[in-house]
């Protein structure tokens, strides 16, 4: 695995987290009593969230707080860049809740039937 991707992976992680479980980011903020733009800026920069806003935020996305910062493995990589062919998914999971695997497992369903529909619309042109 490259790092870069696995860094960028954890740079993302709450977004994808929230996103696959189908939160806006309205509603987790609502949930955590903060505006959608400080939201937004947790899931940009969260090593600048303080530990109970994280804390908070696990317990609303139904993961542990080391999964959430990233200190559990959890990798899953999508290779968008293949040619000629179903994209293929790399997945490295250990240690994480049955949420979190939902989650994933949803944003890999998304993600294969978003290639799909691509797919479609460049054989049709």
């Amino acid at each position: 695995m490259e790092n870069t991707n696995k860094e960028k992976f954890k740079a993302n992680r709450i977004k994808v987290l929230r996103e696959s479980l189908g939160y806006s980011q309205e509603y987790v903020a609502s949930q955590l009593s903060i505006t959608q733009q400080a939201l937004s800026r947790i899931e940009q920069n969260p090593e600048n969230a303080t530990l109970n806003r994280l804390k908070e935020l696990s317990l609303i996305l139904g993961v542990s707080l080391t999964s959430l910062i990233g200190e559990e493995d959890a990798y899953i990589l999508q290779n968008f860049q293949q040619q000629g062919g179903q994209a293929s998914t790399v997945m490295y999971i250990t240690g994480i809740s049955e949420n979190e695997r939902k989650a994933y497992e949803n944003h890999i369903k998304d993600l294969k039937e978003q290639l799909f529909l691509l797919s479609d619309l460049l054989k049709k042109q």
